[in-house]
């Protein structure tokens, strides 16, 4: 079976999911808990109720809880010694027992990398290897007590194979979810684009194959789509990709995207963008949605990873991707 994945932040989970949405999804992964002082944290997380409504609304959808996101730190301290490997799993198998979870989906943006303005150790990619390890143990344990299958899975930077030991990963993982989204460079680009172009900073059938080269099985990888859209200001040519911006507009949800912007299709990429005045916004639609559909049926890849369904609150992309609408 074709997963279709989708994040949903707690931050903008303001309305109830609808049985058209979740009849699209296999998966919810729920964003984002928080590594505090060695151990999963989600007292942070305001939504509560309302993951727990979804939960009895659609009990055949399997909810995560994802761990990290863009600048949360506290992983790498956390993972450095075995002892502290053993006290963030004891305390995630804890948060899922606590929240009736179906899986945890690491999110640490990226091992072994200070990019993020947080800690990093050159041990990270083989520190965090044996935390999943460490976590598919205890995930087997639960799973012998309850009878329940439970996952782990990670979210992997685009084009970063580097971040993890892949002959031990991967055996102890459900699926490896490609952020194949926000590609950017230092030129205007676009940012979740299937096919490669001299003009892209990178797509995502190169991000498939370097991950398969390392060793990823197909039917592990699920595929990034974005529900959203980067700007580019300053942007005055006709075909702005591979050209010099002036600087970066606000990002925006694709239910912001109003008739104000002209939309243009990119062939070579397999991708839209849209234009108003010199300001080009790029991210996935329903064209380049269907694409990427096609491309993981055609590849055997497990699915699809979304960041973020609150972005479709009018159910206009998820169809797509998940094959409903064709």
């Amino acid at each position: 079976m074709i997963r279709t994945e989708g994040y949903i932040s707690d931050w903008a989970f303001h309305r109830d999911f609808t049985f058209e949405q979740a009849a699209c999804l296999t998966h919810v992964n729920y964003s984002f808990g928080l590594v505090k002082e060695g151990k999963v944290s989600i007292a942070h997380l305001k939504q509560r109720e309302r993951l727990e409504k979804l939960q009895r609304d659609f009990p055949k959808l399997k909810v995560n809880l994802s761990v990290g996101g863009w600048g949360a730190g506290g992983f790498s301290p956390a993972v450095a010694t075995a002892e502290g490997r053993e006290k963030l799993a004891e305390s995630a198998i804890a948060v899922m027992k606590e929240m009736n979870l179906d899986g945890i989906d690491w999110d640490w943006e990226y091992p072994g990398s200070d990019a993020a303005g947080i800690e990093c150790s050159p041990d990270d990619p083989q520190n965090v290897t044996e935390l999943l390890v460490r976590m598919r143990e205890k995930l087997d344990a639960l799973e012998k007590e309850t009878g329940k299958k439970l996952e782990q899975s990670i979210a992997v930077g685009a084009g970063r194979v580097q971040d993890y030991r892949w002959d031990q990963a991967l055996p102890v993982l459900d699926t490896v979810n490609l952020m194949t989204y926000d590609m950017t460079g230092g030129f205007c680009t676009p940012v979740t684009n299937l096919k490669k172009a001299d003009y892209a900073v990178y797509s995502v059938e190169e991000c498939v194959a370097d991950f398969v080269k390392a060793g990823v099985t197909r039917e592990k990888l699920l595929l990034g789509a974005a529900f959203y859209f980067h700007v580019f200001e300053g942007v005055d040519e006709v075909f702005p990709f591979g050209k010099a911006y002036e600087k970066k507009g606000r990002n925006f949800g694709a239910d912001q995207l109003d008739e104000s912007w002209q939309r243009i299709w990119d062939e070579q990429t397999q991708s839209a963008y849209y234009k108003k005045g010199n300001a080009i916004a790029t991210g996935d639609d329903e064209a380049s949605l269907r694409c990427k559909r096609q491309y993981i049926e055609r590849e055997g890849l497990a699915g699809a990873i979304i960041w973020e369904l609150n972005h479709d609150g009018k159910n206009r992309l998820l169809p797509y991707i998940a094959g409903k609408k064709v």
